[in-house]
């Protein structure tokens, strides 16, 4: 069991993988549940539980919280966000560093 979703992308992790853990610590899996039995909701286009999941880990990569990669993967931001910033301010930001 993890202690929250910082620890279970901890390292780079693929989309549906993310989901699925997203979707643990949400309570809409069961800590005990497979991801063999869920997976297809992840691989199946327009399977709204799916998609609503990984949509919440792009709304976390844009507001800084985790960051994605070229390859749909998710990590835990190892730089503290910002949170009370804007994802403006945080486009802002990063122009000028």
């Amino acid at each position: 069991m993890t202690d929250g979703l910082w620890d279970a992308l901890a390292e780079w992790t693929d989309y549906d993988s993310a989901g699925f853990e997203l979707g643990k610590i949400l309570g809409v899996f069961s800590r005990d549940q497979s991801f063999g039995g869920v997976k297809r909701m992840f691989w199946t286009d327009g399977y709204p539980l799916g998609e609503m999941l990984v949509d919440v880990l792009d709304r976390m990569a844009e507001a800084g919280v985790l960051v994605r990669n070229e390859d749909s993967q998710y990590r835990w931001n190892p730089d503290a966000p910002s949170l009370s910033l804007t994802p403006h301010d945080n486009e802002l930001r990063n122009r000028s560093s």
